[in-house]
């Protein structure tokens, strides 16, 4: 077998058999059983086989035969998503099975995986290495595997590791190309985790799809008291290799997303593991006929994954002995169906053919009734806290004789006298003695939320979650419109209480909608991601026509701007029934905006379908409209700033006073994880009381993250030092900027002032690293409005005064990040041998680099018609000028096709059929279009010569069926195209192929000519 050309050193081979050894005997315990024989797939399939036979003896007279254990090998290997794999290896009820028709006549099921013996029973826990993996795509090397942790001999866990001075990414960076080039396949179809491994720095992921891979989802894990990283690869060894551990992770811990056309597998971080561990220890322990029902709260912040958190807890609650219905409660009508839609996505039982799974909503108050007192595989509801509130109320209520634990969702708003909405639940517990009360809450109050709920069963601060980068931290602005005024009271500032300046001046609406839209490029980082603005006003006033006249402002400056300025903005509030004076011009305005809508995006919403129309303005907000049309910028009162998660949404503009647990609910609507590049930080940006806001979001954050929520007195700046040492508020722009020179002047140095790339790969992987760190660096830099003086900066309206502050020229600047980039890429794609689309290093530009298509096409002009003349010397000095113009184009696909062009005009392979050479863009393309053609045709017409198919087809029907051909993929004899062409040639191909192709055999002709046909066909896709 040919080695795989990442072969290990022997220091990692050292490090990967320390690994081995201490997994055979952790905690000084038996543990994982090292299977030192087991080094290919086959050999993976045997041990399987006997596994399998010895797990369900009762059921087999006798080993399986080869037709019998077909048939289940047929059925793993036909599992292609690791969403499949988790369905498959979670089975039906947790027991997983395949049906095998035996040689005998007897029809089986043959067990594979039982949820119930996780380290216990049957169940054997294997461990393997360096398995040889043959290429499944032809062309790539074959592969070696580092370390795989089989259960019951399926590979579960694969482990790829690294030695002391290397990133745990580069790990990862293996299993991407592994995933790319289809090796999770066959028998390890079935893999669930990814580790990625050095001495100290350890990463999991869930397994995952080529497209959907994403590094920032590659975790540490953490120690349970203090939410620290472990990093010594012996100590993650101990809390999650362990068994029975590392199968519960595994299947326990993961989560089965269903989600329609993203189904995916999930895996729980640490903090959720050690959340769900002691909300069910507190389940157990509890006795629902006497304790008073307050089993405690959990406090995750906003945005760290509190839904994946508590279905789980639902689910492994709702299968205990000692409770009978799991509840999750949600505090408002609107966020039931969100809440059940997603608790059905991760229900793996709804997944299966036929089944309707274990959780279901509540229509009304007779659905809800009728779940709750007959028995039913639905032992999961969700509802809304009022809807429970008037099932309880109702004269013909009777208690119920049940165990029911209530999971409460925004557990902050859980508070109050039993009459208004927020203290409902107080009336529901008192009807429903027999049940156990959890809270979920981003904000606790403080000391409500413990009172009503319990002493804290768990806490993930936002402070901890920015550290593990799990969630952004925030750039925040606070801007000066009109003049306000001087040493406000509490009672002015607060607009819960009183009315202000902000309120009613018109000239403030045009101020912030011109600083809005005259710093849209640079907030939405080129326009990639979108916003909210929330408008409140004071005095008990009704702020819909305040967010009606910045909607009409947009709309008003929208007509004054070119179309490509434009924003597509939308506004949403609620219909209004309250009978009060202001009902009938609220309603009259939610239709214009509707009608304004509907003109928009070619909708027919109406006042009968405002439901409809605000569940269609968050899927066009949050970038999951079917149609790929979305909003730029909705305006909201309070809609949209509690529990709607949009990770394509990077600012948040507030026209109002937002305090504590409110305004870090806010907040976070703009800090959940996408692109780190592209999207550093939420942005923040406040139009009112700069100064009394800026320390109250300050307060609020040291609040927040502090597990003991006993912030001092400090003062403004005490707050803001410390919030910002938390990573909570982005560095000030000075800072930033300090850190991008340092690394600009080491990449000067490391290139020789952007010249060249330094000749050791050492010295090119700091290149990478640093370049890494430039794209992060300088994405930052351009979504500063200011610097810290106050002084207006913009990357895109003023790049000379960036690249002057930064110390580098726009030349030194396009050499770095195209020229030497993209060599580096060339480089990096050779050494890993794979294609350079898969190399993780897309460039940051200060002033976006563009390609003057113009100026490339007459340098390809001049050096076709110093070619002509002979005039060798000077065409050499104008190609190199064509390559760096050639690098400044974005798409990997365009540059191959132009260098291609290039290099045939040089060579001579391709000459025009007049001279000089057009100068013209479109006769350049036809001619470009014609090489390609010409040179496609030679490399068929080779082909077809090279393999005899001379009397089989034609080099033009050839160039057809490459047509439908998909680069990497094996997709050309779906209906045995590509058997049809081999079976025409099988009489005459020894007679009419080259000499080293006539001497192959029938069996090894076909297996060659396949392999040299895809070689081909991406051959000519590459250059398309």
């Amino acid at each position: 077998m040919k080695k795989d050309a990442g072969i290990k050193s022997q220091s990692e081979l050292q490090f990967e058999e320390e690994v081995i050894d201490y997994l055979t005997k952790i905690g000084g315990v038996k543990q994982w059983e090292y299977k030192k024989e087991i080094r290919t797939t086959e050999q993976l399939w045997e041990n399987f086989k006997k596994i399998l036979e010895q797990n369900n003896h009762a059921r087999l007279d006798q080993p399986l035969s080869i037709t019998e254990f077909n048939q289940v090998k047929k059925v793993i290997s036909a599992i292609n998503s690791p969403y499949q794999a988790g369905q498959f290896l979670y089975g039906v009820n947790g027991v997983s099975e395949i049906e095998v028709d035996l040689d005998d006549g007897r029809h089986v099921f043959l067990t594979v995986f039982d949820q119930a013996q996780v380290g216990a029973g049957n169940t054997v826990y294997q461990v393997v290495n360096q398995i040889e993996r043959a290429k499944i795509i032809d062309g790539k090397p074959n592969r070696r595997f580092d370390v795989t942790l089989l259960i019951n001999g399926l590979p579960i866990i694969q482990i790829e590791l690294k030695k002391a001075l290397h990133n745990a990414t580069e790990a990862l960076n293996q299993m991407e190309q592994y995933i790319a080039e289809k090796q999770f396949s066959d028998i390890f179809s079935t893999l669930q985790i990814l580790i990625a491994m050095t001495p100290f720095d350890i990463r999991y992921m869930a397994n995952t799809t080529l497209q959907n891979f994403n590094r920032a989802f590659a975790f540490n894990w953490q120690d349970e008291e203090k939410a620290r990283p472990i990093y010594s690869w012996k100590s993650f060894a101990d809390q999650v290799l362990s068994i029975p551990m590392a199968h519960d992770l595994a299947t326990r811990y993961m989560i089965l997303d269903g989600t329609k056309n993203k189904e995916s597998i999930k895996v729980m971080r640490p903090y959720q593991v050690y959340a769900t561990k002691r909300v069910l220890d507190a389940v157990r322990k509890y006795d629902f006929r006497y304790d008073d029902g307050k089993l405690g709260y959990i406090w995750h912040t906003t945005g760290s994954g509190k839904t994946i958190t508590s279905f789980k807890t639902a689910w492994l609650a709702s299968r205990m002995p000692n409770v009978d219905k799991v509840i999750f409660l949600v505090d408002r009508i609107a966020l039931t169906n969100q809440t059940a839609d997603a608790y059905r996505a991760y229900d793996p039982i709804a997944g299966f053919e036929g089944k309707n799974g274990v959780v279901g909503d509540t229509a009304n108050i007779a659905d809800l009734h009728r779940k709750l007192t007959k028995k039913s595989d639905q032992n999961i509801l969700v509802t809304s806290i009022q809807k429970m509130s008037r099932y309880v109320s109702r004269e013909s209520f009777k208690p119920l004789d049940a165990n029911i634990l209530f999971i409460v969702d925004e557990a902050h708003r859980s508070t109050g006298d039993g009459v208004k909405n927020e203290g409902m639940l107080e009336s529901i517990r008192k009807a429903l003695p027999n049940s156990a009360w959890v809270g979920y809450t981003g904000t606790p109050k403080f000391p409500e939320t413990r009172e009503i709920f319990g002493h804290l069963l768990h806490a993930y601060t936002i402070k901890e979650a920015i550290a593990d980068k799990n969630v952004l931290g925030f750039k925040v602005e606070f801007k000066e419109t009109i003049e306000a005024p001087k040493d406000p009271t509490a009672e002015e500032i607060d607009d819960n209480l009183r009315g202000s300046v902000y309120d009613y001046s018109p000239v403030h609406v045009e101020l912030v909608v011109q600083d809005i839209f005259s710093n849209w490029k640079k907030r939405s980082n080129s326009r990639k991601y979108n916003a909210l603005l929330t408008v409140h006003v004071g005095g008990n006033r009704a702020s819909t026509p305040r967010a009606m006249e910045y909607f009409d402002k947009f709309m008003e400056e929208n007509k004054r701007r070119p179309e490509e300025e434009r924003l597509k903005v939308g506004i949403s509030f609620s219909v209004d029934t309250s009978n009060s004076n202001h009902q009938l011009e609220t309603n009259q305005n939610l239709h214009r905006a509707i009608n304004a809508y509907n003109h928009l995006f070619g909708t027919a919403f109406d006042m009968t379908t405002v439901k409809a129309y605000t569940e269609d303005l968050a899927r066009r907000l949050n970038k999951t409209a079917d149609d790929g049309n979305y909003l730029d910028l909705v305006i909201v009162v309070d809609q949209l700033l509690t529990g709607f998660d949009a990770p394509e949404l990077n600012t948040l503009y507030i026209d109002r006073t937002l305090k504590g647990g409110n305004l870090i609910q806010a907040y976070s609507r703009t800090n959940r994880i996408h692109d780190r590049d592209a999207k550093p930080q939420g942005n923040v940006v406040n139009y009112r009381w700069p100064v009394q806001n800026e320390y109250e979001m300050n307060q609020a954050f040291a609040i927040y993250s502090n597990r003991d929520s006993a912030a001092e007195q400090l003062s403004l700046e005490e707050l803001k030092e410390d919030n910002v040492a938390s990573g909570i508020l982005s560095k000030p722009f000075s800072t930033v900027e300090a850190e991008t020179k340092d690394v600009i002047q080491k990449l000067a140095d490391l290139t020789d002032n952007y010249l060249q790339l330094p000749p050791s790969e050492k010295a090119q992987d700091v290149v990478f690293e640093s370049l890494q760190e430039y794209n992060r660096l300088v994405s930052q830099l351009k979504q500063y409005t200011e610097d810290d003086e106050k002084n207006p900066l913009s990357a895109y309206d003023e790049p000379e005064v960036f690249y002057q502050r930064l110390g580098i020229t726009e030349e030194q600047e396009v050499m770095l990040t195209t020229v030497l980039a993209n060599e580096l890429r060339e480089r990096r794609a050779r050494k890993d041998e794979i294609d350079i689309s898969q190399v993780n290093l897309e460039m940051v530009h200060i002033h976006d680099v563009r390609i003057n298509y113009d100026y490339l096409v007459e340098l390809i002009a001049k050096m076709a018609d110093e070619v002509h003349e002979d005039k060798m010397d000077q065409a050499e000095k104008t190609k190199e000028e064509i390559d760096i113009e050639i690098t400044k184009i974005e798409s990997d696909k365009e540059i191959t096709k132009y260098r291609n062009f290039v290099t045939k005009i040089y060579t001579k392979e391709f000459e025009f059929d007049s001279y000089p050479a057009p100068i013209d863009k479109e006769e350049m393309n036809q001619a470009m279009e014609r090489a390609q053609r010409d040179g496609n045709i030679k490399l068929l017409t080779a082909f077809i010569r090279t393999w005899g198919l001379d009397n089989s087809i034609k080099p033009k029907e050839l160039d057809r069926l490459i047509k439908r051909h998909r680069f990497g993929q094996e997709d050309m004899d779906k209906k045995g195209e590509l058997t049809t062409i081999m079976n025409d040639a099988r009489l005459d191909y020894q007679e009419i192929a080259a000499a080293e192709v006539a001497a192959l055999s029938w069996v090894k002709y076909r297996v060659a000519f396949r392999e040299a046909f895809y070689k081909m066909a991406d051959e000519i896709k590459k250059g398309e």
